[in-house]
């Protein structure tokens, strides 16, 4: 074989074996995250018709709703406020397990309601896969280990060194549980958890080649129509789509199509306001007490951020343009009844055996059929609103 020949070969195998490493996006700059941000994308047109709600979006991970999945605890400690672990699969994928356990705030109910939804209506979301875990090696109650301002000895890459006794590592189910697949891009971050704000938002430009004002409203609107009140800055991502990541000669990566999503769900469909547990989120009757609009003349939309005048939410009571408001409208106009009923039968909303008032009897439990009534009649105050201020 010729020198050159092999060589060719050489530089052919290795950009093979290359190729299937994940491409790590590099930390940009001031200018460049801007750059990104007015280029970026919220929505993508889909067939809404076609979606399946209670499968889901489709994934690489071959996991069903309602399984029953087996993993093995991995010591990982992790962020956040609500009841969750790392756990490795019998493949050697590691997952994050959010578990239902004494917090008010029933984010394995949420997350599962709130991707589902943005996906079927063609928003960009994580796929979140409502199971039960059977969990080896674990700790009875894994998140009093891996919350990450518990002080456990950790090794340099942050994992958990040892379990104490207490921990009382074993077999354990979790029957209340969602298996988080997040969107194949890679995060873009200047540091740790960065995300960005609502304000930021407002960058995105149609002319650079972003999303267009009015699918930027609709996101908005979609938030407010959930009533997703924990909407602070590290529950969004800025991402490059991995098949959107483009190499030039000296390899050097930029992204040729950015997109910014919401990716933490959680905190939708109940009350919202001023705190995220009990009834401001996953509660009927507390998203039933508010309309979609605090002043529909207007079309500004109601959404009471969390923390009042200490918030770090960013997005309060948004004005929708009408371009907007038709754009969300005509996506959730399509929805059929058996769709709407699939979301929260995928939600396993029956299971927190909640209560309605009724005239009768006083009180009876909630049924999927309340829910998809509640749901239809707000989307009514979206779908038959005569028209916001243009534009």
């Amino acid at each position: 074989m010729e020198m050159r020949t092999f060589l060719v070969l050489l530089a052919a195998a290795a950009l093979g074996a290359s190729s299937a490493e994940p491409k790590k996006f590099p930390k940009p700059s001031d200018e460049e995250r801007l750059d990104l941000v007015r280029r970026a994308h919220v929505f993508a047109p889909t067939d809404v018709a076609s979606k399946d709600l209670f499968q889901g979006p489709p994934g690489k991970l071959r996991i069903h709703p309602m399984d029953d999945v087996t993993c093995t605890f991995f010591p990982k400690q992790m962020n956040g406020w609500t009841e969750k672990f790392s756990c490795k699969l019998e493949n050697g994928t590691v997952v994050k397990v959010k578990y239902n356990g004494p917090s008010a705030y029933k984010e394995v109910f949420g997350e599962v309601l709130g991707t589902r939804l943005f996906w079927a209506l063609g928003f960009y979301a994580d796929r979140m896969i409502p199971v039960s875990v059977t969990c080896l090696q674990c700790p009875e109650h894994p998140w009093e280990y891996v919350d990450h301002r518990k002080r456990v000895p950790r090794d340099e890459k942050g994992h958990i060194e040892d379990l104490p006794r207490d921990a009382f590592p074993g077999t354990y189910h979790f029957d209340l549980a969602a298996i988080e697949e997040p969107i194949d891009a890679e995060v873009i971050e200047q540091q740790g958890r960065q995300g960005w704000d609502w304000k930021l938002l407002d960058s995105v430009d149609e002319a650079a080649g972003g999303s267009t004002k009015a699918e930027v409203d609709a996101l908005k609107l979609l938030n407010a129509f959930v009533r997703n009140s924990d909407n602070k800055a590290a529950q969004n991502t800025l991402a490059c789509p991995r098949d959107a990541i483009v190499e030039d000669g000296s390899g050097n990566l930029s992204c040729s199509r950015p997109i910014m999503y919401v990716d933490d769900l959680g905190s939708v469909f109940g009350e919202g306001g001023i705190t995220t547990g009990g009834t401001a989120r996953i509660d009927y009757e507390g998203w039933k007490a508010h309309s979609v609009w605090k002043d529909a003349k207007k079309c500004e939309a109601r959404l009471a951020a969390i923390g009042g005048v200490f918030r770090h939410s960013t997005l309060h009571d948004p004005v929708i343009g009408e371009g907007g408001r038709r754009l969300l409208a005509a996506q959730l106009d399509k929805l059929t009844d058996e769709q709407i009923a699939d979301l929260f039968r995928a939600g396993r909303v029956l299971r927190l055996e909640q209560k309605v008032r009724d005239g009768a009897s006083g009180e009876r439990p909630v049924t999927i059929d309340d829910w998809v009534a509640l749901f239809k009649q707000k989307r009514l105050e979206i779908t038959e609103h005569p028209g916001c201020p243009l534009p």
